[in-house]
């Protein structure tokens, strides 16, 4: 993975500010357990063949079905000059989205025609999830932040397509990679329940530009016709879209003082909007997934343990 700039600037800041301002640095972990209903779940999309018969399928095949899994990864943060704070947070994880059935296939070459066919999508998903912020401590339980955003995913999909007309079958292997980056600005309460326990709430709103690009496996994508088996010859095609949206959690947390570890566990809920220039067959932002008006749905259970230290000198 790469984009992991603010490990060294958070420690070259932490090495020049201990020299004349005291600084809490806190590292540790967290784990989600998230479910998660992409856009392109009702499974519309779009590719343009050069061989095997049609020049162009507009594919609406049964819906994806959502999936669940967990991700975890590092947290780190850096507080300053007694109200600020900058903080990163980096999860991954692994997921797999399915779809069986009949579908209805637009397939364009010198005309537009419809023809069903049986359709057998498996895609396996590695999605990742990087939020890096910088806050300020307004008041002793209300802290404003803003930050950047880069979230993404990359599957690799397998598809048996089983036509009702000539080519009677297609297998198509592929990979889709797609980045998203942009940023975002929230409120959080710290509300104390007494015997250092804490309630933690925010609320952020987010904006997105994500960068699609299909790569195909030539060597395992043919079909099959009565001239028996041919190479499925695709366009590799890039895409983008723009979302835009916003993210809550909600968290209880216990500071243990003996070992200056705090453990919380929650739940987080993401709801992107996604628009995607899709003007005509033959010219638009859809690499593959055509999502445009779809939501991006992301909830889940949150856990963490944080440990912090001082360093430097107070004034």
């Amino acid at each position: 993975m790469k984009r992991f700039w603010i490990l060294p600037v958070l420690m070259f800041f932490l090495q020049t500010s201990s020299s004349f301002a005291a600084v809490d640095l806190s590292i540790g972990g967290t784990a989600w357990y998230v479910w998660w209903n992409p856009a392109w779940s009702d499974a519309k999309s779009t590719t343009s063949v050069i061989g095997g018969g049609p020049g162009l399928f507009i594919e609406d095949s049964h819906d994806f079905k959502p999936s669940s899994n967990a991700m975890a990864g590092p947290v780190i943060s850096i507080g300053f000059l007694e109200r600020w704070s900058i903080q990163s947070v980096f999860t991954i994880g692994r997921f797999q989205s399915v779809s069986n059935g009949f579908s209805r296939d637009t397939m364009v070459f010198q005309n537009i025609s419809m023809s069903a066919s049986y359709k057998k999508y498996t895609r396996d998903i590695l999605k990742w999830d990087s939020d890096t912020s910088i806050g300020c401590a307004v008041h002793r339980m209300v802290k404003i932040f803003a930050g950047f955003k880069w979230q993404g995913y990359r599957y690799d999909e397998h598809l048996d397509n089983f036509m009702m007309v000539q080519p009677p079958f297609i297998r198509r292997v592929l990979s889709d990679d797609v980045n998203g980056y942009g940023g975002g600005i929230g409120l959080g309460l710290t509300i104390p329940l007494g015997a250092e326990f804490y309630l933690m709430m925010s609320v952020s709103g987010l904006a997105l530009w994500s960068f699609e690009k299909i790569d195909i496996n030539r060597s395992k994508s043919y079909y099959i016709d009565l001239t028996g088996l041919n190479p499925l010859l695709m366009w590799e095609q890039k895409g983008r879209y723009f979302s835009y949206g916003g993210s809550a959690s909600l968290s209880f947390a216990y500071y243990i003082k003996k070992i200056n570890t705090t453990i919380s566990i929650g739940g987080r809920y993401q709801l992107l909007f996604n628009r995607q220039r899709y003007n005509n067959l033959f010219y638009n932002d859809a690499a593959m997934n055509i999502i445009d008006g779809q939501y991006d749905r992301f909830f889940g259970i949150t856990m963490s343990a944080i440990y912090t230290f001082h360093i430097g000198k107070n004034s």
